[in-house]
Parts: C-alpha cells; structure tokens; sequence
C-alpha cells in the first residue's frame, strides 16, 4: 500500500506485504535488518491505539492491566480469540513455545488474551474461565464481551495477534494460524532493538491462577464425549486425557491412558493421549478415538490392552485431500468418529470404515481399516486415510458434489441407516447447523439450523422450528436412535430431537429451558452445562450425555425426559476411603503455615524444595500431571514461574526483597496432587495448600559470596479424609 499505515486495518496489509519480502531474502541477517527497518518506521510513525475499558473482568492476573500503564516497557502480544474457534485452539501451541523462550517471569514479553465472544454463550466469564481451565491458558486473559477493542482496532478474524512495542504503539499484525516462526522472529528482533535502545523495563506483571470454577468433586474432568459399548459406557476424560470404560452401573472396569498429556502408544495402563474426544466401538474388541490435541486417530485394543496410531503424524496437518497410509498422513484436530460399511460390503457385515468429523480442515475424512470402495467408482486400500466431504473452506455450503461441499468445524457425527441408504449427520459447530452426507450418492444437505446464505457463520440462536427457520447455538454432537436424531446444543446447554417432516426436518427441545430468551441458558446452577458428547443407549431407552463443564455424565429418559447423573466410580465394592478420595472430599482445616527463615544478609533469591507428607499408605501417583502454583502477597516477591509440574522434591525459584524494607513476606503455595492408596488404587486430584511465610533473620548466613541464592525445605501436608 502507499504510505504508511495510520490503523491496525492498514497495518494489516502492510504486515502481509512484509511477509512476503522475507520470504524472498536469503539470510537472516536481511530478515532482521527488514524487520527492524519496519519497527523503526512503526515507531515514529504510530498506529493509532486503543486501551482496555476499565471495569472488565479479567483472569490469571493479580488486577486489571491498561496499555497506557502495565504493558509500557515490554512487547506485548495480543491475541484476539474466541474460544469456541478451532484456530485459535490451535495458536496455543505457538503462545506456549513463545512463553518458554520468554517466560513472562523476565518481564519483556507479555502475552495477553483478549477474548472477544462470537457467541453469546461466549460472553459470560464462566464460561471462559472454564474454557481457559480446559486448554491450559495461563497467561492474563480479559472478557471483553461487547468486544469493544476488537471494534475499535477494526480486528476481523479470529485468531489475530497485535504486537506491540514498548510504548504500547502496534508493530505487526499476524491474521489466522500457522505463524510461529514468523511471531518469534518479530519479537526477537523487537527484543534486541529495543533492549538495545534501553526501553525495556524488565519488570513482570504479577500473575495469579484465577479463582473461577474451582474443581468439582467428580472424578472427570470436562469429559468431552461419551460412546456406548456391550458392557457399558466409554467416557472420554478429556481432561484427564484419557479414557474410562465402564460398565451400566458407571463402575470403571478399564482405564485407557496414564492420564497425562502426551503421544505414546502401549499398554493402556502408560498410553498417553491429549485431550481425546470421539470414541466408537468397533466389534468385537476395539475402540477407535479421536485424539484431537495430538491430531491423531487411536485404536484401544482391549483384548490386549494396547494402544496403537492408525492415522496421523502427531504434527497438525493443512492437508485439504489426504491420500496417504496410516501415520503417514497428517490430519488436523479430528473432533469426533463414528463406523460405517465400505459400499462393497453387504448389510450386516463388519464396518470397516472409521468416519472422522476433521474440525481443524472443516471436513469430513474417512479411514480406510480394510480396502474398499467408496462413491462415484473410487477404490482405496487398506489403511488409506482421505478426505471423503469439504472443500476445506469454512463455510455451511450443501452441495451433490461432496469435494465442493464446506463445513465449519464439524464436531459431532452419527450414521442413521435408512432401507436404501446410509446418512451421516453432523453437528456442524461454527454454521450453528445439522447437516447430513447421503453415503450412497455423496450429496451434503442442510438439516436445521444455519443460514441459507453459505458464507455466514453467524446464524445461531434458540429457536425450536423447521428446517433453516430453527435455530442452534454451536452444537457440539449428534446421535441416532433409530430413525431419530438427538442434538447436543451445546452453547444453548439443551438436548433437542431432529425429525422429517415432508421433505425438510424440524427440531424440538427435549430437555433444558423451552424459553427463548437468550439469557436462560446463562442461569447458574443450570442442569446442563456445555454438553459436547451424546449418545443412545443400545435398547434406545436413554440418552447418556457428556455433561462437559459440569464434570459429569448424565441420563436423560426418554420415557420421561428426567435427568439423572451416571456416577462413575474407580473403586472396589465398599471401599468407602477410596470412594471419598474419588469425590475429593478432603479435610475442611485452614492451611497450615511454614516459616522459613532467610539470612538478612547475601541472599538475592531462595530456592524451595517441596516436601510432600501423605498419610500412611498414600503416596504420590508419579506418573500423573501433579502441579504447583504460586501466589505471591508481597508485589517484591518474584517468583521465577507462577506453576510447574510436581514431584517429590520439586524445587521453585523466588527472587527476594531487600530485608529493610520487609521483614517478612508470604506467599500461597498449592500442590495439586493425585495420590494412590495402599489398596493401589489411585485416585482424582486434591489439592495441598499451605501458607509460606520468608522470616529474615539475623543469624550468620551459608552462602557463599560467590553464589546469591539460599535453598529451603517446604513441608506441604497432604491431608486425606479417610
């Protein structure tokens, strides 16, 4: 464009055009020398800039931050989002990495979430704080539920990042996903010329873990979907990242996966997923998964209890067709799977097809687990993984060419075998609809919900009705129940039923407020919350529902249309201890208080050593995700890092304040534990919290005029009601 940019709109274009120049140059030193050049221009020359309206609400930081004032002196990411988007979903990743090369602790970068809703579900910070709990955000996020930056910088896509430099002024504007080197090279460069130039403070702001929906006592944790097998029940313990079958009464008879993040096939009991979703049983012994986080589809053998990866690479994948065997093609955030027949085999053979819902390429994508053929002629082998519907383009396009159909995070599937057919329906999240994909002549049709218009996204609501005249918000998952269609409607927090009538369909509410109005479903204390997972019982009398921000699984009748809650437990028959710890119910006491005393004189850090005591016969499951958090009470209190992984022994780094000035300080210490019991049984999460207090002291200090830290030991009462 010509002339400098004079907002973020313009600063847009120029951000793409100089994206396109690095990629031409050959060295790094040119890239950095072109970066730099841009930074001094944007500098001088400043976009025009917007604070934060006082009076937002905001999370994991100890009070509300302002451009003008907290941001000054660092670069600063900002990273517009919405939580139900897919592709903000998958920046996380780069914001990570981006935090472990800056940690937030050496006070030069800053990353700031600011969370401009889509949905009006979105907006309330429950709901985001939830949503923040469940993708592991632990940098400051704001709610700004009218989105009023976002308006007032004219932003346009989720997710944007808007970097800014020391003086609050914007330098680069990153649209979309897939930028991590790009983000970390800008804020490198912008690190050195800044520092360089003394603007960089190097203070941190003080971070704080958010209050808001503390943990339930269930033993799931935002379990994400829920499937059926002969014996029982499969919970996807999303996360827990791992997955519980169980039988009809909710008694747990296997544990998929050792319940930390990770990609590693094996024995069920060291397998590790993240963040899985869909599962489907396939006959006679297997379970396929969809293991979003990794971007991989899982096959739980249970026979011999191994876990093995049928399709993907563990890498997100931009691939639009697919083609390729097994773990040599990769996909992007499979959603959600179901079973199907090839159209070479007769009814009442086995399925060997695994469907796959790929919300990260709004498409539908099929595995190939035996060779077979599929419409209009095409033949593929075994292990073969392709795209089967959807342009790639996030659109709610219908269509009787299945390649130029568009979907729009495709988050639930179910096949309804009709006499002549077989239909597969999806809950097409971000279109707010239901469509259907005939299996037999590939046509993609609308169902509910949507608009006709197919480029627009935003047509959600609450209104039970006829075909594109009904209204859904965000629905998450489908299931049939013979020729019926259930609804999760996750974001409207309602079950609803999918019938034909004539030539289109209508939807109706089973379960849940039959008002419109768009504040019901924000009601606290709500029977359901977020559902993402259903599905029906073999007999058809039941729906079991994945329950997701209430931690729970629930039953609803379809006799009735009551609801109950499936209780999932890990224990033998009587193991009434077990049980408690299963529920966290823990001893109600106050924290207990450490004192720790610090040399008055040469100590300019401490570090800790954390000293867990169990009650007899309990120990620490070492194998789970144990963490510790800090809470500083003292601003002059540092410390290196507000949370790490926990295990015996464990040490953390605080930065100490000058003796004169404080005496003492105190900070709060939490260890998330999850212990195991003499009985070997181990169990969910408690948490061990004490009161730390640095008491200086006169006495002649250890260290060494070379060395400037001090180490204590911190005992941390894991108390267990037994």
């Amino acid at each position: 464009m010509e002339g400098p940019a004079q907002n973020v709109s313009e600063l847009t274009l120029v951000c793409i055009e100089l994206a396109t120049k690095l990629e031409d140059m050959a060295t790094l030193e040119e890239r950095e020398a072109c970066i730099v050049d841009h930074i001094a221009q944007y500098t001088r020359e400043k976009v025009h800039m917007v604070d934060f309206d006082s009076g937002l609400e905001w999370f994991n930081v100890a009070h509300p931050l302002t451009v003008s004032g907290d941001l000054q002196g660092r670069i600063t990411v900002l990273d517009f989002f919405t939580y139900c988007c897919i592709n903000c979903m998958h920046i996380l990743p780069d914001l990570e990495a981006l935090e472990a090369l800056h940690p937030p602790s050496d006070g030069e970068v800053l990353v700031v979430g600011v969370h401009s809703a889509k949905f009006e579900n979105e907006r309330v910070s429950e709901n985001i704080v939830a949503a923040m709990k469940r993708y592991g955000i632990h940098h400051p996020v704001v709610n700004d539920p009218q989105a009023k930056m976002w308006l007032a910088l004219a932003i346009t896509c989720w997710p944007t990042l808007l970097l800014l430099g020391p003086s609050g002024e914007p330098l680069f504007v990153l649209v979309g996903e897939g930028h991590r080197d790009r983000l970390q090279l800008y804020v490198n460069t912008a690190l050195k010329h800044f520092s360089d130039a003394g603007r960089l403070k190097g203070s941190p702001v003080p971070l704080a873990p958010s209050e808001h929906c503390r943990p339930s006592n269930s033993i799931l944790r935002f379990p994400g979907k829920v499937a059926i097998h002969p014996e029982g029940v499969i919970v996807s313990d999303s996360g827990h990242h791992r997955l519980l079958i169980t039988d009809h009464q909710g008694n747990v008879m296997q544990v998929v996966g050792c319940g930390e993040s990770g990609h590693q096939d094996g024995h069920v009991s060291s397998a590790k997923f993240n963040n899985p979703q869909g599962a489907v049983y396939l006959h006679p012994d297997t379970i396929i998964v969809a293991d979003t986080g990794n971007h991989l589809i899982r096959k739980v053998d249970i026979g011999t209890g191994s876990v093995s990866t049928i399709a993907g690479t563990g890498v997100k994948g931009t691939d639009h067709e697919g083609g390729n065997i097994g773990t040599a093609q990769a996909i992007a955030s499979p959603w959600d799977v179901c079973v199907t027949r090839s159209l070479d085999r007769a009814p009442g053979e086995t399925d060997n097809m695994v469907l796959v819902a790929m919300a990260g390429t709004h498409q539908i994508w099929g595995v190939f687990l035996t060779a077979g053929k599929w419409i209009k002629g095409s033949c593929y082998e075994e292990g073969t993984v392709v795209r089967l519907a959807g342009s790639g383009a996030e659109e709610n396009r219908n269509t009787s060419y299945p390649i130029r159909a568009g979907f729009a995070q495709p988050s639930g599937l179910t096949c309804c075998s009709l006499p002549d057919r077989t239909e597969l329906f999806v809950a097409d999240a971000e279109s707010s609809s239901i469509r259907k994909y005939d299996l037999k002549d590939g046509s993609v049709k609308a169902v509910v919900g949507g608009a006709r218009d197919p480029l627009d996204l935003f047509a959600y609501g609450d209104v039970d009705g006829r075909g594109v005249e009904a209204k859904l918000q965000h629905p998450m998952a489908v299931t049939s129940v013979g020729h019926t269609v259930y609804v999760a409607d996750s974001y409207n927090s309602k079950i609803k039923v999918v019938r034909p009538s004539g030539k289109t369909y209508t939807v109706s509410t089973v379960f849940g407020s039959a008002s419109t109005d768009t504040e019901a479903p924000l009601i606290k204390g709500r029977l359901l919350n977020e559902p993402a997972g259903v599905c029906g019982a073999a007999d058809g009398s039941c729906l079991y529902i994945a329950d997701t921000n209430n931690h729970a699984i629930k039953i609803l009748s379809l006799a009735d249309h009551s609801l109950s809650e499936f209780a999932v437990s890990m224990v033998d028959e009587g193991d009434s201890a077990s049980q408690d710890l299963l529920n966290g119910n823990l001893k109600t006491e106050e924290m207990d208080e450490v004192v720790v005393s610090v040399p008055r004189e040469g100590a300019e850090e401490i570090i800790l050593q954390i000293q867990l005591n169990f009650p007899e016969g309990a120990s620490l499951n070492d194998s789970a995700p144990n963490q510790w958090t800090v809470e500083s009470h003292e601003p002059s209190l540092v410390p290196a890092a507000t949370r790490g992984s926990l295990q015996q022994g464990s040490q953390l780094k605080l930065c100490l304040p000058a003796a004169a000035r404080h005496p003492s300080c105190d900070f709060t210490l939490s260890c998330r534990v999850f212990p195991c019991l003499a009985t070997g049984v181990c169990v969910a999460a408690v948490t061990a919290a004490c009161v730390v207090r640095l008491t200086y002291t006169k006495e002649e200090s250890s260290v060494k005029k070379e060395e400037s830290s001090v180490k204590k030991e911190v005992p941390v009462n894991v108390k267990l009601k037994l």
